[in-house]
């Protein structure tokens, strides 16, 4: 795989304090991309101007602007994120990857992430663990997907298995990366998080911020809309439990799926998704409860 063959996109809306750390971490890689599209999702906070700033000094970034006074939303970054995979279309790069402003990776990130894919014909999707970095601790709440999940602020494409993907979902709710995940391997791909390659987030997302039953409404509601098997979501909402706040998160997460899965409603995924995607829950289900001799045996 040729070096400086990726391309990258990022859709920031009000994010001056957190951009510039962003620029410095893609600048200090030790292969730079062959270009990258920041689009500005209609801040009013400096973000577009700092990022015009920035690009006049550095040849691969670029900055663009959607229109202003749309609602924010997991769409509208979605949006963004089209707008911009557009504006990198055209030959010269093998892989395209996508950032959110908030992340932070080691200088070698992206060369160590390229000698995965020359290691992995098969490899379509992958990037680095996310580790929540809070005041005075660290989470690691994404730890057991390594397998079938990349988060979305990190996830790095195969340029090929994003195309066949269809590139993201817009999805109110959000999960646009979860069903890229899992489109991903319905085409025949691998997807893989590497714990090695250490990614830290710096604004995780607390349930001190905002009413934490809202919050785990709408989160299950999301996960119910993306397909998910019933027991599976109980098992990682049982997984969470000790995740702050303890059980009362966990426990209006469970809230909001139930209500929705009572409710009903069209989901944003087609039947093919939803049976492939319940098929690998309901064997990791079984895998979990299989005790560890009989698995071997």
């Amino acid at each position: 795989m040729h070096h400086r063959s990726y391309a990258l996109v990022s859709a920031c809306r009000d994010e001056a304090d957190y951009v510039d750390g962003l620029i410095d971490a893609v600048a200090a890689q030790a292969v730079q991309p062959l270009r990258w599209v920041i689009v500005d999702d209609g801040s009013m906070d400096g973000t577009y101007e700092r990022v015009l700033a920035r690009s006049r000094r550095l040849g691969f970034l670029e900055v663009a602007r959607m229109p202003a006074g749309r609602p924010r939303s997991f769409s509208s970054k979605v949006y963004a994120v089209q707008h911009g995979c557009e504006l990198v279309k055209g030959p010269g790069f093998e892989l395209i990857g996508f950032l959110d402003a908030d992340v932070r990776f080691g200088p070698d990130y992206y060369r160590k992430l390229f000698e995965r894919f020359e290691a992995d014909a098969r490899l379509g999707l992958a990037g680095g663990m996310v580790v929540d970095q809070y005041a005075h601790r660290n989470g690691r709440i994404r730890s057991g997907s390594e397998e079938y999940h990349v988060p979305g602020g990190v996830q790095l494409f195969r340029r090929e298995c994003f195309e066949q993907v269809g590139g993201y979902v817009p999805v109110e709710l959000g999960g646009e990366d979860t069903i890229a995940d899992v489109t991903a391997m319905m085409r025949g791909w691998r997807v893989r998080t590497f714990p090695e390659l250490e990614v830290r987030h710096l604004r995780p997302e607390g349930c001190g911020k905002g009413n934490v039953l809202i919050r785990g409404m709408r989160w299950g509601r999301r996960f119910y809309l993306l397909g998910y098997h019933p027991l599976y979501y109980l098992g990682q909402c049982v997984r969470r439990l000790s995740c702050r706040p303890v059980v009362i998160g966990s426990a209006c997460n469970l809230l909001g799926f139930i209500v929705a899965y009572l409710k009903g409603g069209e989901r944003p995924v087609s039947v093919e998704y939803l049976r492939f995607q319940r098929t690998l829950q309901m064997r990791r289900v079984r895998q979990t409860l299989t005790p560890g001799w009989l698995a071997r045996g």
